[in-house]
């Protein structure tokens, strides 16, 4: 029987996903950023830098918090060693545990759905959707770090939702087998 395997799905889609949008993102950053603004200076030798973020950029941020917050730790003392390192340079490293996230969620769903026996195959995709709308309304937040707060959030809720749904299936299977 051909099922669904969450667990290499999700990686190889999210991280096309955070590339695609995170580096649009840091694209329109950029160009924000780099247009003049007084006596030869840009917007990156001001405080604008700290508060321009666009929404592709948030959502990627947002849909992927985890990988996004380690990443983070990450890119902190690369940036300092190599201060002239470009963003995107410095936020690669947050595909990988982009990948290995959305691995780890895939792999509680194909939990979920195997022991389930294939019954509920929709449901897990449309909990995904739902968390992607969710993200993406989020990613809408005004402000420079509303949505860090959100994302985190949502996430904990996301992994509520994982946890308890795989306690449920897990009862669901011992009373049924």
């Amino acid at each position: 029987m051909q099922r669904n395997r969450f667990r290499v799905l999700l990686p190889v889609t999210q991280c096309v996903m955070a590339a695609l949008f995170g580096g649009v993102g840091l694209w329109q950053r950029s160009a924000i950023l780099s247009r003049p603004f007084l006596e030869g200076q840009t917007l990156w030798d001001t405080t604008a830098r700290f508060h321009v973020w666009p929404w592709p950029y948030k959502f990627a941020a947002v849909v992927n918090m985890p990988a996004f917050l380690a990443g983070l730790l990450l890119s902190g003392p690369i940036g300092n060693r190599w201060v002239g390192l470009p963003e995107v340079a410095l936020l690669a490293p947050s595909l990988l545990f982009v990948a290995l996230l959305w691995y780890w969620v895939g792999a509680v769903l194909d939990r979920q759905c195997d022991a389930g026996n294939g019954r509920s195959l929709i449901k897990p995709w449309v909990r995904l959707l739902v968390f992607t709308l969710i993200c993406a309304g989020g990613a809408l937040i005004p402000g420079s770090g509303g949505y860090l707060v959100f994302g985190v959030l949502v996430w904990g809720l996301f992994v509520l939702g994982l946890f308890f749904g795989q306690t449920r299936s897990r009862e669901r299977n011992f009373t049924t087998g």
